[in-house]
């Protein structure tokens, strides 16, 4: 190791006393203890004659260089020690290419430098920057970066908002992957703020080290709070730095932001709406009936509700027909279903077929079928026992109860389709010989559907009545007659996950199905007649018509198959012999008839009718496009908006104004600058920091305690006789303790910068004016 402290017999002839120690920047005393045992003989202790020996035949003697000529970093006399002046960096690299004859830089700065190295490298290094200056001014990096950083961190935001608004309402799909984007898209968020708010902060604290004189525990603080939370406890530096240290705080803070912008991305259950068309839902047309042939089943695929008798099997005999026999197996097996569900029967791929995968559905169908016009005739208030008995009623109030014992009584099959109407054989076909009789197969009536019920108010009989002791509560009876009309519905269906509710939105009646009233014969008061009969329907005649009615009749007599009968009360129990009590219409708790059995037994039958729906192998059975609204419930991604802008609104802000503070402090300094290594390197030659770094200099911990106490600023160094430089006698800019720095003047000329231009010098001012001498 070279001991640079050694000064050559031919550096100096004057004695320290003539010439005070002064400061050089370029070099600058070492720590007496790591100078206390070199090694070796200081290389600057060599003779003269070592000297010429070693020069090279290009090289020639100091003695022979002129006066006054410049090398940097050697010391002479104070008559000899002006710089000569230096045009710039590559004047000063001139030198150190000179041509054959002329004397080497290397070696002429060898020889007046005191400070040798062991690497010639870095002596040339060393040489070729003690003639370096530069100027006051900010360089363009430092304010790009932190542009670029602020703009990227507000791109981040606004892409995240983007991406997120991107996913707001469609299904959750993926939400692992989706997730990791928005937190990849936080964490780049973050990372630029809080790089933008180090950088600016960074700026803030160079101009606190000029303002104020801190100790170096205070300075410690402020160069790693950014990356040491526990400096916080440092009061010193919270005191003298409030400012740099709230933004010290903000950079700890920001990252929050990461954490709370990707919960804006939730995943909800939604309900999207389509309005649309559903090409094929199932609806119901009863004229297909009217063209039903059952002797040519390839051209009629499906199931007719009816079953038919004929006269001819082969359909070739002139004047054959067929008429009326049964409800068909199928319409029988769908209507009891009904009863026995309580509700329509629903087709498993009715939802699917209607509304499509995955799709809920709301739509109207509209068609022509059987239905029951119902109206009451008699109740406990207005027996009208009389009218009621004109009106062809097989009975009249007093059966019911509380008067009678009946709590129901049905007649239904009043002027009613015989059956059989002529024995045949097992292929149909009657065994009568033609001709057949008139009234073979004709529709004279559709039977009526007399009902009386009793309602159980559960309200006791007052004491006196005659009837509290059977029936305890009061009855109230009531008679309804309903009669098959061809009826316009419009019903509502809804598919919700495949499951059907039907809604009766609207029920016109048009006519009846047989236009006739049946009364008793005149001639012999004992057997019933339609009339008129020019509106039987026949057979034989409007054949389209017949069978329309004939399926109209099968639903009408397979809702009579439950509703014929009566239910007894013989004390104590109800004794039932009617089907109803099969159906939602019997009270099974009580076996009392619902309390609105009118609107039920309505409702029993489109109930039915509806039910034909779900066999799509019908001769009924249609397919129409009908308006619909599509509606489809789905785990989908929500977006809250708020959630993610309200973090990033605060963090943009903030950074926002700590780009103010920090364009502020570069202006104040006029550089701008950072905490590396060699910013802190180039900021402490200090001969006083030197020799307060005595057994120091490995940084190790305990690091001495009166040394981190002690209170230093970043300023300018007060010295009694300043360097004399290339622009004159010139101050040296580093840290220092309070007592020996002032403040550093911006555009103020030191060592190793260009003088500031004349015109903003003169406008400075006298008091602001750094130079001591020119």
């Amino acid at each position: 190791m070279v001991a640079r402290g050694n000064r050559s017999s031919y550096s100096r002839s004057a004695s320290p006393d003539t010439y005070p120690e002064r400061y050089d920047p370029f070099d600058p005393p070492l720590d007496v203890i790591e100078m206390s045992n070199p090694s070796r003989q200081s290389l600057d202790g060599r003779s003269s004659f070592d000297y010429q020996r070693d020069r090279s035949p290009g090289e020639i003697s100091l003695a022979s260089l002129p006066s006054g000529s410049y090398f940097p970093g050697s010391r002479d006399d104070a008559s000899n020690s002006q710089y000569a002046p230096v045009p710039g960096r590559s004047a000063s690299r001139a030198h150190t290419k000179q041509s054959i004859g002329a004397p080497s830089i290397h070696s002429m700065g060898s020889a007046l430098n005191p400070y040798k190295t062991m690497d010639a490298d870095t002596q040339a290094l060393v040489d070729r920057r003690a003639g370096e200056i530069v100027q006051w001014h900010v360089h363009w990096s430092t304010p790009a970066i932190i542009t670029a950083l602020f703009v990227a961190g507000v791109m981040g935001a606004i892409g995240h908002h983007l991406f997120y608004r991107h996913l707001d309402g469609k299904p959750a799909e993926d939400q692992l992957k989706m997730i990791r984007y928005g937190t990849a898209l936080a964490f780049f968020t973050k990372s630029t703020f809080v790089g933008t708010v180090i950088l600016c902060y960074r700026q803030r604290i160079w101009h606190t080290f000029r303002k104020k004189a801190m100790t170096i525990s205070a300075i410690d603080g402020l160069f790693s709070v950014t990356e040491d939370p526990s400096q916080f406890k440092n009061w010193e530096m919270i005191k003298n730095a409030k400012l740099a240290t709230v933004m010290a705080v903000c950079s700890w803070l920001i990252p929050i932001a990461s954490v709370l912008s990707p919960a804006a991305l939730t995943s909800e259950m939604r309900t999207s709406y389509n309005q649309t068309h559903c090409s094929s839902v199932a609806s119901l047309n009863f004229t297909h009936e009217s063209t039903f042939n059952f002797r040519n089943e390839s051209n009629f695929p499906g199931s007719s509700l009816v079953y038919y008798n004929t006269t001819d099997t082969e359909g070739k005999q002139p004047g054959y027909f067929d008429y009326y026999d049964q409800p068909s197996k199928n319409a029988r097996r769908l209507t009891v279903t009904s009863a026995y569900l309580k509700k329509p029967a629903t087709y498993p791929d009715a939802g699917l077929d209607s509304c499509g995968e995955a799709w809920d559905c709301t739509y109207s169908i509209t068609f022509q079928g059987p239905g029951y016009k119902c109206d009451e005739v008699a109740n406990s208030s207005n027996p009208n026992t009389e009218e009621v008995v004109s009106k062809g009623a097989p009975f009249n109030i007093s059966m019911l109860a509380p008067q009678g014992n009946y709590l129901y009584y049905a007649a239904v099959d009043i002027g009613g389709y015989a059956n059989p109407q002529t024995e045949t054989g097992d292929d149909g076909m009657p065994k009568l010989k033609p001709p057949y009789p008139d009234s073979l197969g004709v529709f004279e009536s559709e039977p009526a559907l007399w009902v009386g019920y009793a309602i159980n108010t559960t309200k006791p009989y007052d004491a006196s009545s005659p009837y509290a002791k059977q029936w305890i509560s009061v009855h109230e009876p009531k008679i309804f007659k309903c009669v098959a009309h061809h009826t316009n519905y419009t019903f509502e269906m809804h598919y919700t996950d495949a499951l059907q509710t039907t809604t009766r939105k609207k029920r016109d009646f048009i006519s009846l199905i047989v236009d006739t009233t049946v009364t008793l014969n005149p001639a012999n008061k004992s057997d019933l007649v339609a009339s008129p009969s020019a509106n039987y329907v026949r057979p034989n005649k409007d054949v389209e018509k017949y069978k329309v009615a004939a399926a109209y009749h099968a639903m009408g007599s397979l809702l009579r198959n439950f509703l014929r009968g009566d239910i007894r009360y013989t004390p104590p129990y109800p004794v039932t012999k009617s089907d109803i009590s099969e159906t939602k219409l019997i009270e099974s708790r009580t076996s009392y008839p619902v309390a609105n059995l009118m609107d039920e037994i309505q409702n029993l039958f489109e109930d039915m009718i509806i039910t034909m729906l779900s066999e799509p192998h019908l001769i009924i059975a249609d397919k129409v496009s009908v308006p619909c609204m599509k509606t489809r419930t789905v785990n989908v991604y929500v977006y809250h908006a708020e959630g993610l802008w309200i973090g990033y609104a605060i963090v943009v802000a903030i950074t926002f104004v700590f780009i103010g503070v920090g364009a502020w402090s570069i202006w104040q300094n006029g550089v701008a600058s950072d905490t590396q290594f060699s910013r802190i390197m180039v900021t402490t030659r200090n001969p006083t920091i030197d020799r307060l770094s005595v057994g120091a200099c490995l940084g190790g911990d305990p690091f001495p305690k009166d040394l981190r106490e002690t209170k230093l600023r970043f300023g300018v160094l007060l010295e009694e006789e300043p360097r004399e430089g290339p622009l004159g006698k010139v101050e040296h800019c580093c840290f220092g303790t309070a007592g020996e720095t002032k403040d550093i003047v911006k555009y103020g000329t030191y060592a190793g910068l260009k003088r500031w231009r004349k015109d903003e010098e003169e406008e400075a001012g006298d008091e602001n004016k750094p130079l001591l001498g020119n």
